[in-house]
C-alpha cells in the first residue's frame, strides 16, 4: 500500500477512528486486523501466505521452546534452527538472483557453459524488516533480556505492526511490548504533533525527491547525452533524493504510529552534519546500525576465535595495532551484511557495504596521521571553516558509494564515474542545456528553496525539538508556519501524471 495515497489516508484515518471506538482492552485487535490488512493487500496468495507463516512460526514456536529449555544445550540448537529457517526463506526470496549471479561468474572465469536465468520471487512487503526483527526477538528471549510471548496473536501484531513494514525501522521487543498492547487514550496534542510530521514527511518526499529524482533519472537513462556536470549534479542529489524519500516515508509513519499513541525510534539524526562517514552511519539508517551491532558486530567481537585472533595479533603485532586487526575483520563482516541486506546483487554489496568499510577503515587509520599534519601546518580543527570541509567531504565520500546504490550494475556504475569526467563546464550557465534534464528553472528554484528549509529544520532539530517550540509560538505564528507547510505541498508537490512517489527506495528491502 502507498504511503502518499488516497487509499493509505483512508486506511490510517479508517484503523485510528476504530482503534480510539473500541474497549481500551482490545485495542490492539484492531492494530493487528489492520496490520494484516496491510501486509497482504493486493498481494494474498499461497506463497506470501507461507512466507509470512514460516517466518512467524519459527519465531513464536521456537521462541517457547527457547524459554522452555534455558539454560540447556537445546536451548542454543532452537535458536540456531529458528534463524536458519528465517534466513532460507528470506534468501530464497530475496537473494536467489545473487547465487547464481556468483555461479554465472564463476563458470565464466572457469570457461564452463552455463546458460544464466534469473528468477523473479514473490515477496511480502518489508521481508527483511520483519525477518531481522524476529530474529532479534529470538536472539533476546535466548539471552534472557526479554521473555517469550505467550499470546500467539499479541506476537503476530509485533511483527506485522504496519507502519514499520514499508521502510522501518527495526523495533525491539522489550521496548514495544508494553506500549503496542496497552489501550492508548486520545491525544489532541499527539494527533497535532503526528500531523505535523506526516505533512512533513509528505513534503520531503513530493517537494524535494521527486524533484531529484526527475533530474537523477533523465540523466541516469541518457548517459551519452547528459555526461560531465550533469552526471555531477546527478551524483549529488541521489543522496539528497533518496534521504529525503526515505527520512520523509520514516516521518509519515511514526506520525500516524504518534497519533495512535505508540512511539517508534527514530531512524536519522541529521546525517549530512556529520564530520566522518562512521558518525554519519551513527546518523543514518539508526535502528539498522544499532541491530548489526547487537546482534552481528558484538557477538562476533566476543566470539572464542576472535578473541584467540585478538591474542595472538597483540603478541605479534602489539596491543595498539594488534587489538585493531580482530575489529576491521568484525567490521568487514557487518559491513558485507549491510551491503548484502540492501539487496542481492553486486552493486548494492559494493556501494552499501564494502566501500563503507573501507572508507571507515581509511579514516580510522589515517585520523592521526591528518591530525598531526594539522598540527604542523597550525590548522585550527576547532573552526567553523574545518568543521565545514569535514561535513563536505563526507557528503561527496558518501555521494560517490552512493553511486553503486543508484546504479542497476557494477558496469553501470562504473560507466557512470567515467561520464563524469567529461568537460562540459558550460552547461551551469547555458540555461537552454541545464535546464533539458528533467528540470526547468521553476523547477530548479523550488527545489533550492526546499533544501535550504530542509536543511534549517535538520540543523535546528540538532539544538531543540522543532515541533514543541513551533507549538509554544504564538497561534497565528504557529498557523502561518502549518498553513505555509500544507500549501507548499499542494501548489509545488511533484504527484499526477508520472508521478510514482509509491515507489519508496527502501520499500523493496
Amino acid at each position: 500500500m502507498n504511503l502518499i495515497s488516497f487509499i493509505f489516508a483512508m486506511f490510517c484515518i479508517l484503523t485510528i477512528l476504530v482503534y480510539f471506538v473500541t474497549p481500551k482492552k482490545i485495542r490492539w485487535i484492531v492494530l493487528l486486523i489492520s496490520s494484516l490488512f496491510f501486509l497482504f493487500y493486493k498481494n494474498f496468495n499461497v506463497v506470501t501466505i507461507l512466507q509470512a507463516l514460516t517466518i512467524f512460526l519459527s519465531a513464536y514456536i521456537f521462541a517457547r521452546l527457547i524459554e522452555k529449555y534455558k539454560d540447556t544445550h537445546k536451548s542454543k540448537i532452537f535458536l540456531v534452527i529458528s534463524i536458519l529457517l528465517i534466513l532460507l526463506v528470506l534468501m530464497y526470496f530475496k537473494y536467489s538472483n545473487l547465487f547464481l549471479i556468483t555461479i554465472d561468474h564463476i563458470c565464466n572465469i572457469l570457461k564452463i557453459d552455463y546458460d544464466l536465468k534469473l528468477v523473479s520471487r514473490n515477496s511480502l512487503i518489508g521481508l527483511s524488516y520483519y525477518s531481522l526483527i524476529m530474529i532479534g526477538y529470538l536472539t533476546d528471549v535466548y539471552r534472557g533480556s526479554v521473555k517469550a510471548e505467550k499470546n500467539i496473536f499479541k506476537c503476530a501484531l509485533f511483527m506485522a505492526y504496519f507502519p514499520i513494514l514499508n521502510s522501518g525501522p527495526f523495533i525491539k521487543f522489550e521496548n514495544m511490548k508494553d506500549t503496542l498492547y496497552e489501550g492508548h487514550k486520545f491525544s489532541y496534542k499527539r494527533m497535532c504533533n503526528g500531523l505535523i510530521r506526516i505533512a512533513w514527511g509528505a513534503f520531503k518526499i513530493l517537494v524535494i525527491s521527486q524533484r531529484c529524482g526527475y533530474f537523477v533519472n533523465t540523466v541516469w537513462g541518457d548517459l551519452a547525452k547528459f555526461n560531465g556536470v550533469y552526471s555531477i549534479i546527478a551524483a549529488l542529489l541521489f543522496p539528497v533524493e533518496l534521504y529525503a524519500n526515505f527520512s520523509g516515508s520514516i516521518d509519515i509513519i511514526m506520525g500516524v504510529s504518534e497519533i495512535i499513541g505508540i512511539g517508534l525510534p527514530e531512524n536519522f539524526d541529521s546525517p549530512f552534519f556529520s564530520k566522518t562517514m562512521t558518525e554519519f552511519w551513527r546518523r543514518w539508517h539508526i535502528t539498522l546500525g544499532a541491530w548489526l551491532r547487537d546482534y552481528i558486530f558484538y557477538p562476533i567481537q566476543k566470539s572464542s576465535i576472535i578473541q584467540k585472533l585478538n591474542k595472538f595479533c597483540k603478541s605479534k603485532f602489539g596491543k595498539k595495532v594488534g587489538k585493531k586487526i580482530p575489529l576491521f575483520i568484525s567490521m568487514f563482516i557487518m559491513w558485507l551484511c549491510i551491503g548484502i541486506w540492501h539487496g542481492g546483487e553486486y552493486h548494492y554489496i559494493i556501494g552499501s557495504g564494502i566501500l563503507q568499510f573501507v572508507i571507515i577503515f581509511l579514516e580510522d587509520t589515517l585520523t592521526p596521521i591528518s591530525n598531526k599534519i594539522n598540527d604542523k601546518l597550525g590548522i585550527n580543527r576547532e573552526t567553523f571553516g574545518y568543521k565545514l570541509y569535514q561535513v563536505t567531504r563526507t557528503f561527496l565520500l558518501f555521494s560517490f558509494t552512493m553511486i553503486f546504490f543508484r546504479a542497476t550494475g557494477v558496469a553501470e556504475a562504473i560507466e557512470f564515474i567515467k561520464s563524469m569526467f567529461v568537460s562540459n563546464p558550460w552547461v551551469l550557465f547555458d540555461n537552454e542545456s541545464l535546464y533539458t534534464a528533467g528540470l526547468d528553472m521553476l523547477d530548479f528554484r523550488i527545489l533550492n528553496i526546499s533544501l535550504i528549509v530542509l536543511f534549517v529544520i535538520d540543523y535546528l532539530k540538532t539544538k531543540f525539538d522543532v515541533r514543541e517550540k513551533l507549538f509554544s509560538q504564538n497561534i497565528v505564528f504557529r498557523w502561518t508556519v502549518i498553513f505555509v507547510l500544507l500549501f507548499s505541498i499542494i501548489i509545488f508537490g511533484c504527484y499526477g501524471v508520472g508521478y510514482n512517489a509509491a515507489d519508496f527506495i527502501y520499500r523493496g528491502f
